[in-house]
């Protein structure tokens, strides 16, 4: 079973997405093709499950998820599974994985916050620290992604600001590689 297939990392509720799959080998060597089996993909996530039937592309598949189709998916994490199946009733499930579903700003009419737990409880976190400085520290208590936290002192604050510093760079660093932009960590050099 694969772990990864043409799907991309992200999708935007409503969109069109469209990917093929070759020909599936397996451990064995066996091939799977379109012409003998059918291949379903099948979403689940925060909202109602979705399956997509692929339909036969040369010896392997294309799928299409049409934006009917995706419109009604939650924002959040979906993970998905690619079977194969025939009329003996053989099923090979040949790939799995997650993709993250984002919502559709054009169909959204209220206040809209589209940072990640991570970003908020960091702009949480440095508000508060804002918050002891100004009051000459009479305030120590806070509240952190609809939790109330109460500090003991600067440091105690300062180590929470720092631990949600690395979540968020974190999270950064994964957005640009799994937009192929690369690990911004990594500085390549060349000499002449």
């Amino acid at each position: 079973m694969n772990d990864a297939t043409n799907l991309p990392a992200t999708l935007v509720a409503g969109d069109s997405l469209s990917w093929t799959d070759d020909v599936y080998v397996d451990d064995n060597n066996k091939s799977y093709t379109s012409a003998t089996y059918t291949l379903t993909y099948y979403f689940r996530g925060p909202g109602a499950g979705i399956n997509v039937a692929a339909v036969a592309n040369g010896s392997g598949w294309k799928t299409t998820l049409t934006a009917p189709n995706s419109a009604p998916m939650a924002a959040g994490q979906w993970f998905y599974v690619a079977v194969l199946s025939n009329q003996a009733g053989e099923r090979v499930t040949i790939s799995s994985g997650q993709i993250e579903v984002t919502p559709d700003l054009t169909r959204i009419d209220t206040p809209y916050d589209g940072r990640s737990l991570a970003e908020k409880a960091l702009a949480d976190a440095e508000a508060a620290l804002a918050s002891f400085k100004s009051t000459q520290g009479k305030i120590k208590r806070y509240t952190i992604a609809d939790r109330t936290m109460e500090f003991a002192s600067v440091p105690e604050l300062l180590q929470l600001i720092n631990y949600w510093k690395v979540r968020v760079n974190s999270e950064r660093t994964a957005k640009q590689i799994a937009n192929g932009l690369g690990d911004p960590r990594r500085l390549l050099v060349r000499f002449r």
